[in-house]
């Protein structure tokens, strides 16, 4: 997917979330702004976060995110 989106400078980072433990941050360096920024994020769901929705505790939930925005500017080149 990343590749496919122009992004073949990849980084991940272990982050913390309030909803998530283990998180992780997925950054891809944008050339035209000189940084990395933030292109996705994803964890393992706290059990007190899927208590409320009925989920029994002896099941993992994962969560995952991909920005839109941020791979679409880096794949043409915006710099705002």
């Amino acid at each position: 997917f990343f590749k496919k989106m122009g992004m073949e400078k990849l980084r991940f980072k272990p982050t913390h979330n309030p909803y998530t433990t283990p998180s992780l941050e997925i950054h891809s360096y944008h050339e035209g702004l000189g940084k990395w920024v933030e292109v996705g994020n994803s964890g393992v769901f706290r059990p007190e976060m899927i208590r409320p929705m009925g989920i029994p505790e002896d099941v993992t939930v994962i969560a995952w995110g991909l920005s839109l925005e941020r791979p679409t500017m880096i794949r043409y080149g915006i710099k705002n």
